[in-house]
């Protein structure tokens, strides 16, 4: 990475934090808006009151955002039945109301989506990512801020946590789990358009130059990562598990890449597939982490080189501390949260 770069996402990680760092408390009124919906009426939130309101900041390209889909519209749909609305709103300076509008139908989210074209709102409520979520009762009190669910892979949720503040407000009870962490893509803010559009214009040139590596070669590169913390993701473009993961892996090194860990993803992809799958992948994903692809003719040979436990499974996850000693194995899709608690702790 360039020295530009690393200073251009400095001072958007600052700036992001900054324009964010007051969110209205639980508890509190939470701040009266109106802005534009895709059709050019205006809706203000006090003409909400008297019912519960979702207020869900979201996105058209956030791929995190859009494995909501689905579940934001159910929600929609499912809870007006019980008077309560939904409200989505687009902060990302990048996305017009033509792309909105067209995201919208494609993807049949019927409910309201408002264009917060200034981010007035997304720095009134302290909103940094894509999506999050903010519930408000009939009086417009703040009764819960975080996440949808516990996973964007559906088939992984076990924590319903938007369902269950709804159900909990509607039952007249208080919200259990008032506050949650939200995970996704960082609101992109007018603000810092300069900066975004220079970063974007990098990664868009950027050319992936992948490796190749050898089983008995992998000590030493593991070795040679020491005194940082390496997070080393096996995949293949033909493991659906591993695409679906993939950008979380692109994200965290993102937030993780100036702090002292270093992401290698080693792809189990044919070299004859490297110009025609890898390749167009990585670009697409705008992974900017070292790509390896591993070069044997016999798999198992890479499997007793890293881990001789490893069933051979794909996805397959392994994080090692600043000595290079092993802290983490994950065989099959990670757990985001987790992963962040292992690589936080390893830093320390």
């Amino acid at each position: 990475m360039t020295r530009s770069l690393l200073a251009i996402l400095i001072a958007i990680c600052f700036a992001a934090n900054a324009q964010a760092a007051e969110k209205p408390a639980l508890g509190r009124q939470a701040p009266d808006f109106s802005l534009k919906d895709l059709s050019g009426k205006t809706h203000s939130l006090n003409t909400y009151r008297g019912r519960i309101t979702i207020v869900a900041f979201i996105a058209t390209e956030c791929p995190i955002s859009n494995d909501y889909n689905g579940r934001m519209r159910e929600i929609a749909n499912e809870y007006s039945q019980r008077n309560v609305a939904f409200l989505g709103i687009n902060s990302n300076f990048t996305e017009s109301v033509e792309q909105i509008k067209a995201h919208a139908a494609k993807n049949n989210l019927g409910f309201t989506i408002l264009k917060d074209a200034e981010n007035i709102v997304a720095d009134a409520y302290g909103a940094e990512r894509t999506p999050e979520i903010f519930v408000l009762d009939e009086k417009g009190v703040l009764r819960y801020h975080g996440r949808v669910d516990n996973s964007r892979d559906v088939r992984r949720v076990n924590r319903r946590d938007l369902r269950e503040a709804l159900n909990e407000l509607l039952a007249g009870k208080p919200v259990s789990v008032a506050e949650g962490k939200s995970f996704g893509c960082l609101i992109k803010r007018v603000q810092n358009s300069k900066e975004l559009l220079a970063s974007a214009a990098q990664e868009k040139s950027f050319e992936p130059k992948i490796g190749t590596l050898i089983p008995v070669d992998f000590q030493k590169f593991k070795n040679s990562a020491q005194g940082k913390v390496l997070v080393i993701n096996f995949w293949a473009t033909w493991c659906g598990p591993c695409v679906a993961e993939f950008p979380e892996f692109v994200m965290l090194d993102k937030k993780y890449r100036d702090l002292g860990v270093k992401f290698v993803g080693i792809s189990a992809d044919e070299m004859t597939d490297l110009k025609t799958k890898v390749i167009p992948f990585i670009k697409e994903q705008r992974a900017m982490f070292d790509i390896l692809i591993q070069d044997t003719d016999d798999p198992q040979e890479m499997i007793d080189a890293v881990n001789k436990d490893w069933p051979g499974t794909l996805p397959a996850t392994f994080v090692f501390d600043k000595q290079g000693k092993p802290v983490f194995v994950k065989f099959g899709i990670i757990d985001r949260e987790e992963l962040v608690g292992i690589i936080e702790k390893a830093l320390k």
